[in-house]
């Protein structure tokens, strides 16, 4: 009977975030968590400075989030539907010692405000962008930053653009 228990709540939990998984693939994007130097390279494109709130859309496991708040000491908050990217992102932030200054909420961030950040980062498919760019051109006040990884914002044109090599994808950064 004890077998049969725990198979029944490993099936259950393994559905709930098999299902997680796939809203948040369907919303915006599935998770692929960023290569390290890529997580670099797209924070340092973001040009952080202390006073900034960062909003991470769909923020996975937290890594943006965690070295934005370590290297510029910014306010940082993500946003995560899938289960299990959230649970390591909550997992992460309990031992980070600048936990203060992250949140991380799990739910959709289509029916957040995105006017208290001053930067927005985000990886999302090319559907999702183009969904997203009404909502950042409304949303955003004067002078507030995107920065894409892979994918353009349509309808805008980035103020930069980094590629640091041929293997590497392409980082947009728009100042609204």
């Amino acid at each position: 009977m004890l077998v049969l228990i725990l198979f029944i709540v490993l099936f259950v939990l393994t559905f709930v975030i098999l299902l997680t998984f796939a809203l948040g693939a369907l919303s915006a994007a599935p998770w692929l968590p960023l290569p390290g130097r890529e997580v670099e390279r797209l924070i340092d494109l973001a040009e952080l400075k202390s006073a900034d709130v960062v909003y991470d859309l769909g923020c996975g496991d937290g890594r943006l989030l965690f070295a934005a708040v370590r290297k510029y000491q910014v306010s940082a908050v993500g946003f995560e539907i899938a289960l299990l990217p959230y649970l390591l992102a909550r997992l992460r932030w309990l031992f980070f010692p600048g936990r203060k200054k992250v949140k991380i909420h799990f739910h959709s961030f289509w029916n957040e405000p995105l006017a208290p950040a001053t930067v927005v980062l985000c990886f999302l498919m090319p559907e999702s962008m183009a969904k997203l760019a009404p909502k950042v051109r409304t949303e955003l006040r004067p002078g507030a930053r995107v920065v894409s990884y892979v994918f353009k914002l349509p309808g805008t044109e980035p103020n930069l653009v980094s590629r640091s090599g041929d293997k590497t994808a392409a980082i947009y950064r728009y100042i609204f």
